[in-house]
């Protein structure tokens, strides 16, 4: 048997290489794009862009690694199968449980070194890809020019625009704070219709032909009455110290994709106790108002509250209860006012602890998804046996685009508090597992669990073909 399966995990490992690969390219295809264009294209040397490439994969090979699982057992057993060697193991007495059992095994293994992986290495990359990114687009500010966001071009100079053409250098909507000094209280503002960025690396600066628009200024002398406004049809702005050298910031704090398992359960933990310190704030603050409106039910109370007049059968003067009911009505809207607080408070942090538990559970839920493909893999594989290679990754690739589904959606819900972070990272991992056992055990009983090609219709005035085992006399 040793030798068996050492043949199976043989036949499997080199799909599981192939579908490895295949996989990561395609997924990385977008930051291949994205980053060629925004390092080769504009100046970045080579060694930081090289590492931030390599940075990238981190993510990538987590959501790879399963998929190839898959497309591994896939074309491995699929291939054992059309040789007949699953026909040789069955007449010698081998069911297909020998051959399910060393592929669980080996599953287990590749989601272990998996889940070690995503609490050691992965968070460590994506913290030092991030400070890379952020210690470059401090080096060439240029780079951080987005649409409908702040970005600093030096130390002195702010900039703003709606819409931003990267091919032609072409902004809309821009807008522009310029400072005399750091520091400075009074920024002039510029605003254009539209604009041209014209980079020149050389002088280190870059210009900016702004069209259609207006300088808005406060004067030196001290005026606050005063307020200069210049409108203009075409104003080139120079702005020289474009470009910084790549220094380290050494930026220490990090987001929920660059903490561990530990680190993201004592965050999760921080923002739920967080959650009940607000709860007790807002109950004790609705336990003291409705002490106090209570309160106003005893007739000692009120007159406490309301006082008397100069004699004790006199009423207070109107003004005055007039007085203590826009005072009550007052502390009543305050009291809600800051319970409307302290509520979008809690939500803001139930959301922040729905984030750190999902990364937490997906750290586990991808891994497991290697063994949930394992009992996919070798069902399919045997149902695909005559029909080629194709048909099996096309098949892995319709359960892993299910698969991906699931968990990007999962993930977009949890995020909003629409859904509970562990059942949307692990709903995947629950539907396909409660789908795949029963065509797995099918499998491994003999039976034809999955047809992946039609049966041929019987000719016509003839019988159907036997659908029972042939039997030779």
């Amino acid at each position: 048997m040793y030798l068996i399966y050492k043949h199976l995990l043989k036949a499997t490992a080199g799909p599981f290489a192939f579908g490895f690969f295949v996989t990561t390219f395609v997924l990385i295809i977008n930051d291949l794009y994205r980053y060629v264009g925004m390092f080769v294209t504009k100046g970045v040397p080579f060694l930081p862009a090289t590492e931030v490439l390599f940075l990238s994969l981190g993510y990538t090979l987590a959501l790879s690694i399963p998929m190839a699982v898959l497309i591994g057992v896939l074309m491995g057993v699929g291939q054992l199968a059309a040789d007949h060697e699953i026909v040789a193991l069955k007449a010698s007495g081998i069911g297909l449980d020998a051959l399910l059992r060393p592929l669980l095994a080996g599953g287990v293994v590749v989601a272990l070194s998996l889940t070690a992986y995503n609490h050691y290495i992965l968070p460590e990359a994506n913290h030092r890809l991030v400070n890379l990114l952020f210690d470059i687009n401090r080096k060439k500010p240029l780079l951080e020019i987005r649409p409908q966001m702040f970005a600093e071009l030096n130390e002195r100079v702010t900039i703003w625009v709606e819409e931003k053409d990267d091919r032609t250098g072409r902004l809309r909507g821009v807008r522009i704070l310029e400072k005399a000094q750091p520091g400075d209280l009074r920024p002039r503002l510029t605003t254009a219709t539209w604009g041209l960025l014209v980079p020149r690396p050389a002088e280190d600066a870059v210009v900016l032909e702004l069209h259609d628009g207006e300088i808005h200024s406060l004067p030196d002398d001290g005026d606050p009455g005063r307020y200069d406004v210049v409108r203009f049809v075409q104003h080139n702005l120079y702005v020289r110290n474009t470009e910084r050298d790549l220094e380290t910031s050494g930026r220490t704090s990090r987001g929920d994709r660059e903490m561990n398992l530990t680190a993201l359960r004592a965050a999760a933990r921080a923002e739920h106790a967080g959650q009940i310190e607000i709860l007790a704030n807002t109950t004790d603050l609705a336990t003291r108002l409705t002490r106090r409106v209570w309160g106003l039910l005893d007739p000692q109370e009120r007159v406490l509250l309301l006082g008397r007049g100069t004699t004790p059968r006199e009423p207070a003067p109107e003004g005055f209860r007039m007085a203590v009911l826009r005072a009550a009505q007052q502390e009543v809207e305050l009291a809600a006012g800051s319970a409307r607080v302290q509520v979008d408070l809690r939500d803001s942090r139930r959301q922040i602890e729905n984030k750190y538990l999902v990364e937490y559970h997906k750290k586990f839920a991808i891994p497991f998804a290697c063994l949930v493909f394992v009992l996919w893999g070798l069902p399919l594989s045997l149902g695909s046996a005559r029909s080629g290679r194709g048909v099996s990754v096309a098949a892995a690739m319709g359960i892993y685009l299910v698969y991906y589904l699931f968990l990007i959606g999962g993930e977009k819900l949890a995020d909003r508090g629409r859904c509970d972070p562990f059942l949307a990272m692990w709903a995947a991992n629950l539907l396909l597992t409660a789908i795949g056992i029963p065509i797995a055990v099918r499998a491994v009983r003999e039976s034809a669990p999955l047809r992946l090609r039609p049966r041929r219709r019987a000719a016509a005035g003839g019988t159907s073909p036997p659908t029972g085992p042939e039997t030779h006399p």
